[in-house]
């Protein structure tokens, strides 16, 4: 419950960020002046440190609320099987059918 409440804060917050640099940006262009560029992006500071923790927070709540990784080796598997239910795989290594056009003599036409 807390997990699904965290993301749904994270993400109205990161929405709210998304729209907030998208304000920006038209303000500096509709007023004529330029917006500081920090790591590359041209957005107010404050308006990239709210995107960045709010996606970190959205990530954290999706992980918390994630269920449980499912074992997927040969070895987790076979816990709760039996040998006996199990087949073996070499009925696909069956050559026989192909025996006599591969090795059978050639004719001449």
């Amino acid at each position: 419950m807390l997990a699904r409440l965290l993301i749904l804060v994270s993400s109205m917050v990161l929405l709210h960020s998304a729209y907030s640099a998208w304000q920006a940006r038209i303000a500096a262009d509709t007023g004529g002046f330029e917006v500081e560029s920090i790591l590359g992006a041209r957005i107010p500071p404050d308006i990239l440190v709210e995107a960045v923790s709010s996606f970190i927070t959205l990530v954290i709540g999706m992980l918390w609320s994630a269920p449980a990784l499912k074992g997927v080796t040969f070895a987790s598997e076979m816990s709760s099987r039996s040998v006996d239910s199990t087949d073996s795989g070499f009925a696909f290594a069956s050559v026989r059918h192909r025996g006599s056009i591969l090795f059978g003599q050639e004719t001449k036409s």
